[in-house]
């Protein structure tokens, strides 16, 4: 039986609005993320999904139902950092999250923070370094590199940390497609190599693709969660919920209902292609 890493059980969470009124933006989910699995978020902004982030490791806490990381409730004060070290946080802007001038003291910052001896801490650096392919950087100043680099950067300090989880909050929205590929090359390496379970929020599609589960949120409530091949075959509702689904994907569902025998689910081009060649 796989080990749970984080569990919701029936999780809430409402902002204060003016006037004593609130904001549901997280409503009932339950939700269980197995131990070294990859996992993509996906809904509109205003979904949840940030919210939902950000009470995975205790930055916020549910107004009403259950967390926990390996067992430990993120409601409780003595187990709070067990579970941030447990859940590292890469966010969106990757400048926001510099600490340092120059790329080393960057990322030793975390478990100089921690208490981590220092011998320790040169160790850390140079393996978190090589994770992102960013050992010849060691010495760089991090304000003078591209978007990519800079957030392999914050992924590679969070790495120092060591934690067994890693959450990315829409941590490719703010780069070019080059810099979204350097990242995601990064997020896949770390979860079939180093076996680290991943929650990867994004509003890209065919990132979503690379995870092995996607779940779906709309008005603060999962309402889909499954592989992605049988998540992008709901087109209608993802249509719905104002959502689009893979290029390859839209394809084969528009093939097929102009009634030719491919399969609507298809997420794979190389597997559409050879669906169209057989029937040529």
């Amino acid at each position: 039986m796989a080990t749970s890493a984080i569990k919701l059980e029936n999780v809430s969470f409402s902002y204060p609005m003016s006037e004593g009124e609130e904001h549901k933006a997280v409503n009932g989910v339950s939700l269980d993320i197995e131990e070294g699995s990859f996992v993509a978020l996906v809904g509109h902004n205003g979904s949840g999904k940030s919210t939902l982030a950000k009470l995975l490791n205790g930055l916020l806490v549910p107004t009403s139902g259950r967390v926990s990381v390996y067992g430990a409730d993120t409601a409780d004060d003595k187990k709070i950092y067990e579970v941030r070290s447990s859940v590292g946080m890469v966010f969106q802007n990757p400048d926001n999250q510099m600490i340092a001038t120059n790329v080393e003291d960057d990322i030793a910052f975390g478990p100089e923070n921690l208490g981590v001896p220092r011998e320790e801490i040169i160790s850390r650096v140079d393996w978190a370094l090589e994770k992102v392919g960013m050992s010849e950087f060691r010495n760089a100043t991090p304000f003078k590199m591209s978007g990519g680099q800079k957030q392999r950067l914050a992924i590679a300090g969070v790495l120092a940390i060591k934690p067994r989880v890693m959450v990315l909050d829409e941590s490719t929205a703010m780069l070019d497609p080059k810099g979204r590929d350097e990242v995601m090359s990064v997020i896949k390496q770390l979860n079939r190599e180093e076996k680290m379970t991943v929650v990867h929020i994004t509003h890209y599609m065919d990132e979503a693709l690379e995870a092995d589960r996607l779940i779906v949120m709309n008005e603060g409530k999962i309402v889909l969660d499954g592989k992605p091949s049988d998540v992008f075959a709901e087109h209608e509702l993802l249509t719905k919920i104002k959502l689009g689904v893979p290029c390859v994907t839209q394809l084969a569902v528009t093939l097929a209902k102009a009634g030719i025998k491919v399969d609507p689910r298809t997420i794979d081009e190389e597997v559409l292609i050879d669906s169209l060649c057989k029937l040529l």
